[in-house]
């Protein structure tokens, strides 16, 4: 058995209470703490008319190493069409679920949301900025050329907080850490 003195107790008190705070929501500051994502949903949506597709990917344990579930929902796509697109983040191991991508928005200047296409002949182009004018990527535009390869591919969707690293507007990669990595299948129709 451990005896403390009084001082110890106090101390030790103080101390549990610092950790405690520092494991809150992240600050506006650069350096505020990680997001807890366990579901990354993405929707694409005709601009010139037409149905959502939405399809979204559980991962219980965020970025931990356990593999994200198979994707719900499916993405297919045609040639020669653009989209306008979305990622929302939630945390779905809280109760009640947390909506993670208002806290990513409301901290844009911390977050940067990087897409990874597969296929050929697409482009993905970011649209929205943080407060710096700098990319965000929760809402996207995705040009289906006419060229555009037929056939299966994936989106990769990284969502990167930056901390100590600053964000830079001219970034192609995570420079910071990651929050959450998860690939999308896609099917583009020939």
């Amino acid at each position: 058995m451990i005896h403390r003195s009084s001082a110890q107790v106090t101390a030790l008190g103080i101390l549990t209470l610092t950790a405690l705070a520092a494991c809150g929501d992240s600050s506006t500051a650069p350096g505020g703490e990680s997001e807890v994502i366990s579901r990354v949903t993405l929707t694409l949506t005709p601009s010139s008319g037409g149905a959502a597709l939405t399809a979204y990917v559980d991962d219980a344990d965020g970025n931990g190493p356990g593999a994200p579930s198979a994707q719900v929902g499916a993405l297919a796509l045609t040639r020669g069409v653009t989209y306008t697109g979305s990622v929302k983040f939630e945390n779905r191991l809280a109760t009640p679920v947390e909506d993670i991508t208002q806290e990513v928005i409301s901290e844009a200047n911390e977050h940067s949301v990087f897409y990874t296409v597969s296929s050929t002949g697409v482009t993905l182009t970011t649209t929205d900025v943080d407060g710096q004018n700098r990319p965000l990527g929760v809402r996207f535009s995705k040009v289906m050329g006419a060229a555009a390869a037929p056939g299966a591919g994936t989106v990769r969707v990284l969502l990167c907080h930056y901390g100590s690293s600053p964000k830079v507007a001219t970034a192609t990669a995570c420079t910071g850490d990651t929050d959450i990595n998860v690939s999308f299948n896609v099917n583009i129709a020939g």
